[in-house]
């Protein structure tokens, strides 16, 4: 699948929470993700290839789902839109043992505090988060959709821009940056 996705650095969490609010959700959710990525020599990271273990706790239930999920290079060098493989795994302490009996190593785990807007828009539908990480002081919006269609892609990241447009969020305020590196330089200037 394609994950068609644009991230944006946040000016004003409440403002742009009520922005979205104003147009009309089908639901919107509290939900925790805690990552950890994995890599063997640094392979992946070079190739801007993501391999996760993610459990993701939605607040309301309390209920952790685990995902294993591998995401091929860019295919979008404007927004770092990635082909996305993701299944759902049992046991995530079984998962990362094999992960390290493959050779793999944890390179780095974060905690995402979002709250999920989901719509549909112009006959899409989008998923949007709201973000905050325990490990980063600014905050982020994250707008996506799937399709199993790379020819469809930029038909899809144009409506992906209609809805920023209209919750107020400029293009000077998207970002390319990966959660891992900003992250990584948080603790190195540390």
């Amino acid at each position: 699948m394609y994950e068609v996705e644009l991230k944006a650095k946040l000016n004003n969490y409440e403002f742009t929470k009520a922005e979205l609010l104003k147009q009309k959700p089908i639901s919107t959710y509290p939900v925790d993700y805690y990552d950890r990525y994995f890599d063997t020599n640094n392979a992946l990271n070079s190739t801007e290839k993501e391999l996760r273990l993610r459990t993701k706790t939605t607040i309301d239930t309390a209920e952790p789902r685990h995902f294993l999920t591998f995401k091929e290079s860019p295919f979008d060098v404007e927004s770092k839109s990635k082909p996305e493989f993701e299944t759902e795994v049992l046991d995530p302490e079984a998962t990362e043992t094999i992960l390290n009996q493959l050779g793999y190593t944890k390179t780095l785990s974060y905690t995402k505090h979002c709250e999920i807007f989901k719509f549909t828009y112009k006959d899409l539908q989008l998923e949007v988060a709201l973000v905050r990480l325990d490990k980063l002081k600014d905050t982020f919006l994250e707008i996506e959709t799937l399709t199993p269609y790379q020819e469809k892609t930029d038909a899809l990241f144009k409506i992906l821009y209609d809805f920023l447009e209209g919750i107020k969020i400029k293009k000077n305020q998207l970002t390319t940056s990966y959660y891992v590196d900003l992250i990584k330089e948080t603790e190195n200037t540390a």
